[in-house]
């Protein structure tokens, strides 16, 4: 590992990723150019029984900006945290082992980092289902400066900005002040809030350069009991943190949780804390909030005339 001051860590989290880790370090150097001045790069294999640790192993020696790290945690938060742990940048980037990013971005990116010295360069992920689709040719723009208020109203509504580590710029410091907890699925949810709304300076690129890959069969599209406390428990940490004036928003991520898993909470002893929730979509205070879309209003008064006519 060279000496030289390093000023973005990417942090690359594998297990059993043979299919797909080649291809996305492969992506990795042509999203620097092959210039890796000043980004250090850490994989970490986490519990592999398959080649992913040889591809590793290979990328590492002849790499001098990589380190290598072999683990056992078999927990996504766990990994994750290490890495941060493990990391000297300023700056810390994440990228799964089966995403792709544009070619030639990230030496521009970290240039803009720089020059401003953002708290967070929050990016709008391209979420992308067939690779043969994907456009690599980086097209420069010029991230908008966003008010805290306004990054956080964003990131409620789903507008642009998710609660993903993923290609999103943030110091390192945050990371630092905020501990990864040990989940396999939301710990990106756990801590991004928390970030955010300690954030004040805060840049966002409408036009990303992170190419998310959704699968099939994969952990977004597999709803099971453990992803459904984890999501509540993110939902609550987010509901206590954020201030009262964006409630009417956050509910509307309650109505969510309920909506899409409604067979599963049927079967859980966290339908009463859901409910709790679902009540105060009922209110005045909701239905007449002018940030709260008209689709998330329809969906209470179904739920509340389901309600009545079930007590009939």
């Amino acid at each position: 590992m060279t000496d030289s001051k390093v000023f973005l860590s990417i942090i690359i989290a594998a297990h059993n990723s043979e299919k797909t880790l080649s291809g996305t370090l492969k992506n990795l150097q042509d999203a620097c150019g092959n210039n890796f001045s000043g980004i250090e790069v850490i994989l970490i294999d986490d519990s592999s029984n398959d080649s992913t640790g040889e591809i590793i192993r290979k990328f590492s020696a002849d790499h001098t900006q990589v380190q290598f790290f072999k683990v056992n945690f078999q927990n996504i938060g766990q990994v994750r945290q290490f890495g941060i742990e493990n990391s000297r940048g300023d700056y810390i980037t994440m990228l799964d082992s089966d995403d792709l990013m544009k070619h030639g971005s990230l030496p521009i990116l970290v240039d803009f980092l720089k020059e401003k010295r953002p708290d967070m360069l929050l990016t709008k992920l391209i979420e992308v289902r067939e690779l043969s689709n994907i456009d690599y040719k980086w097209q420069n723009q010029e991230p908008k400066k966003l008010s805290r208020d306004e990054a956080i109203m964003r990131f409620l509504i789903h507008k642009d900005i998710q609660a993903h580590l993923i290609g999103q710029f943030i110091k390192r410091e945050y990371y630092l002040e905020n501990i990864i907890p040990s989940m396999t699925c939301y710990e990106d949810f756990f801590v991004f809030p928390n970030i955010l709304s300690s954030s004040q300076k805060i840049y966002f690129l409408r036009k990303g350069h992170y190419f998310y890959i959704k699968r099939s069969g994969s952990l977004s599209n597999s709803p099971d009991r453990q992803k459904l406390t984890n999501l509540i428990i993110c939902t609550e940490k987010m509901t206590e943190l954020l201030e009262k004036k964006f409630f009417p928003l956050i509910l509307c991520h309650w109505l969510d949780v309920y909506l899409k898993h409604t067979k599963l909470l049927q079967k859980s002893d966290e339908m009463d804390i859901v409910r709790k929730y679902i009540r105060e979509t009922w209110t005045f205070r909701f239905l007449s909030s002018p940030n709260v879309r008209l689709s998330y209003k329809r969906k209470s008064i179904n739920l509340l005339y389901r309600n009545i006519k079930k007590s009939l």
